[in-house]
């Protein structure tokens, strides 16, 4: 059972770890653009920035979640199949939501605001999803 745990905890880590690199990758671009077409201030490297603004915060928003759903998992001795996603919707959404009002003193347009929820939303999907990978290729499943 240990070794399950362990593995379940690898698997936890990875899809964490996934869901981070998406979100590097899918703002960089946006915020090299919002750099290019800025006249003032500093520029930024632009995955610094998306690590900074993005990846990290969304990533330990969602991580208590993924805890409570590899907890649950452990309990109840089944996996939650492709109701992950549906959580990985709700989670990026709360994640969202809390991270926009972090930020929310700043001056946020339409576009941020979507893109905001957007990554976050796409983090969680990655994230949740990997676990629904994990859990059909039967890596770390309890219920065996």
């Amino acid at each position: 059972m240990i070794r399950k745990v362990f593995i379940k905890i690898i698997v936890l880590l990875f899809s964490a770890g996934a869901g981070f690199v998406i979100a590097v990758l899918a703002t960089s671009p946006f915020i090299w653009f919002a750099n290019a077409t800025a006249n003032d201030g500093p520029i930024f490297p632009p995955p610094l920035v998306a690590i900074g603004f993005f990846a990290l915060p969304f990533g330990v928003l969602l991580f208590p979640l993924q805890v409570i759903v590899m907890i649950y998992e452990f309990f109840r001795k089944k996996t939650l199949g492709i109701l992950l996603l549906v959580i990985g919707m709700i989670g990026g959404t709360l994640a969202g939501f809390l991270w926009y009002f972090v930020i929310k003193s700043s001056q946020l347009t339409a576009q941020m605001t979507f893109l905001l929820f957007g990554i976050a939303i796409l983090q969680a999907l990655v994230v949740f999803g990997f676990h629904l990978i994990a859990n059909k290729l039967h890596i770390g499943n309890f219920n065996e």
